[in-house]
C-alpha cells in the first residue's frame, strides 16, 4: 500500500485518450499519489491482484469487461477499496445499477480539481483504519453501503450546466414517498416558513439545495435499512431524533453566526450524526440488538458500550461512510466528533454535539437536567441559551401539529 503522504489510484477505460487525459491533469500529483492506468476491466483486476490501491476510478461502457461487472468482481474481491465511477452515462433513462455499486459519481468531462478533490478525500479516509479503531471492525463488514440512487441524480442535476429548481423538484417528485417525506419535514413548525409547502419544487426554492440534498440523503439511508433485520433498533424513533439533532444544529449555528455555508453543514451533520448505527445494526443485528440493551441496563453512553463490543463505535464508523461518500470535510469530522463536549464552543463540531445532546434531553418528558449520557449541562453558558432556542422550536411544532 502507499505511504501516509498519498495513496494509490487505478483507473480503467478502454479510450487510451481518456487515459491520457488523465495522466496529464493529475501529472502534478505523481510524486504523492501513485496513479496507474488499465485499459480494460480484466487488466484493472490483474493489477488489483499484484498491486494493491485504495482506490478504483472506472469507467461504465467498455467492451468485454463493463465497468459494472468490474465493479461487481471489485466488490467481492477487494471490498475496501474505494470504488468511483468516472463516466458520461447520467441520464435518467440510463441504468444505475452500476452507480449503487460504486461510493462516488464523478461526470464525464470531470474538472480537474473536482477529481483532484475527490481522490485526496478518498486517500484521506485511511487515517479512520490506519492503526485506528476501525482496521478490525471493518473486517467483520461484508460491504458498506453506496450512495443512494436518489440522491446521486439530484447531485447530478444540481450539477449539470442548465439547472434550476423545476428540475430538481422534477427528480424529487418522481419518487412519491421521498416527495411525502420532504414535505412533511419541511411543513414542520421547525422551518418557520411562511406558506405551506405543497410541492418539491416549492420546497427546493424555499430551502435551498444544499438542505434538500441533506433531506433527501438522510431520507433514503433511512428507508433502506429493513427494520426487520435490527430487532434492537427502533429505525422510526432514530430518524424523528436525527431530523431534530439537525434542526437544533442549524439553530445553534445560527445563533452563533457561523456563516450559511456552515449552517447547511450543521443541518446534514446533525441529520446524518447516527448513520453508523444502522450500518452497525444492520451488519450485526443480534449482536447490536445486545450492545443497545446492554448500554440502558448499566446506563452507559451507547457509543462506548459499541467501542467495549466492537473496537469503535457508530461515530467513528458513520464518518468513515460519509467520507467515502464524499460528504464535506467539515460535516465528516463533526459526524465523528458529536459525542465530545460541545463547549466551549469551537464551531461546527460542537453545534452538533450540542444537537445532539439537546435533542435526546429535550425528547425525554419535563427535560431533564441531564444528557442521555449522563453529563449535566444544565445553565452551562452558552449551553443554556440553546436549549432555551430549541425549546421554543420544539413547542412551535406541538402547537403546529
Amino acid at each position: 500500500m502507499s505511504d501516509s503522504r498519498g495513496g494509490a489510484a487505478l483507473f480503467v477505460d478502454d479510450e487510451p485518450r481518456v487515459l491520457e487525459g488523465l495522466q496529464r491533469m493529475l501529472r502534478s500529483r505523481r510524486e504523492a499519489w501513485t496513479l496507474r492506468f488499465a485499459a480494460s476491466g480484466k487488466e484493472a483486476l490483474a493489477r488489483l491482484e499484484q498491486e494493491p490501491c485504495d482506490v478504483l476510478v472506472t469507467d461504465l461502457r467498455m467492451p468485454g469487461m463493463s465497468g459494472e461487472e468490474l465493479l461487481r468482481a471489485v466488490m467481492g474481491r477487494h471490498p475496501h477499496l474505494v470504488r468511483i465511477i468516472l463516466s458520461g452515462e447520467m441520464d435518467p433513462s440510463g441504468s444505475f445499477t452500476a452507480v449503487q455499486l460504486a461510493h462516488r459519481y464523478l461526470a464525464k468531462p470531470c474538472d480537474p480539481d473536482a477529481l483532484i478533490s475527490a481522490l485526496a478525500q478518498a486517500f484521506s479516509l485511511r487515517r479512520w483504519v490506519e492503526a485506528g479503531p476501525l482496521q478490525g471492525l471493518l473486517g467483520r463488514i461484508d460491504s458498506l453501503p453506496s450512495l443512494p440512487e436518489l440522491y446521486t441524480r439530484l447531485v447530478a442535476e444540481i450539477q449539470a450546466p442548465h439547472s434550476s429548481s423545476r428540475r430538481v423538484g422534477e427528480v424529487i417528485a418522481r419518487d412519491l414517498g421521498m416527495t411525502a417525506k420532504i414535505l412533511q419535514v419541511v411543513n414542520s413548525a421547525f422551518f418557520g416558513l411562511p406558506r405551506r409547502v405543497v410541492n418539491a419544487q416549492e420546497a427546493v426554492l424555499l430551502l435551498g439545495y444544499d438542505t434538500l440534498k441533506a433531506l433527501v440523503l438522510s431520507s433514503r439511508i433511512f428507508g433502506r435499512f429493513d427494520a426487520r433485520r435490527m430487532p434492537g433498533l427502533n429505525v422510526a424513533a432514530l430518524w424523528e431524533h436525527c431530523t431534530r439533532a439537525g434542526l437544533f444544529a442549524r439553530t445553534i449555528a445560527a445563533a452563533e453566526t457561523l456563516p450559511p455555508k456552515a449552517q447547511d453543514e450543521a443541518f446534514t451533520a446533525g441529520l446524518l450524526h447516527d448513520i453508523g448505527k444502522l450500518v452497525l445494526a444492520q451488519n450485526f443485528p443480534q449482536e447490536y440488538a445486545a450492545v443497545l440493551e446492554d448500554a440502558r441496563r448499566r446506563e452507559q453512553p451507547s457509543d462506548a458500550v459499541e467501542t467495549a463490543y466492537f473496537g469503535a463505535s457508530h461515530a467513528e464508523l458513520g464518518a468513515y461512510l460519509l467520507g467515502l461518500w464524499g460528504i464535506a470535510e467539515g460535516v465528516v469530522q463533526a459526524v465523528a466528533d458529536h459525542h465530545r463536549t460541545p463547549l466551549p464552543f469551537s464551531g461546527l463540531p460542537a453545534a452538533v454535539g450540542a444537537a445532539n445532546r439537546l435533542a435526546h434531553l429535550l425528547a425525554e418528558e419535563g427535560g431533564r437536567s441531564e444528557t442521555a449520557d449522563g453529563e449535566s449541562v444544565h445553565g452551562a453558558a452558552p449551553f443554556g441559551r440553546w436549549q432555551e432556542r430549541c425549546r421554543v422550536l420544539l413547542a412551535q411544532e406541538a402547537r403546529h401539529v
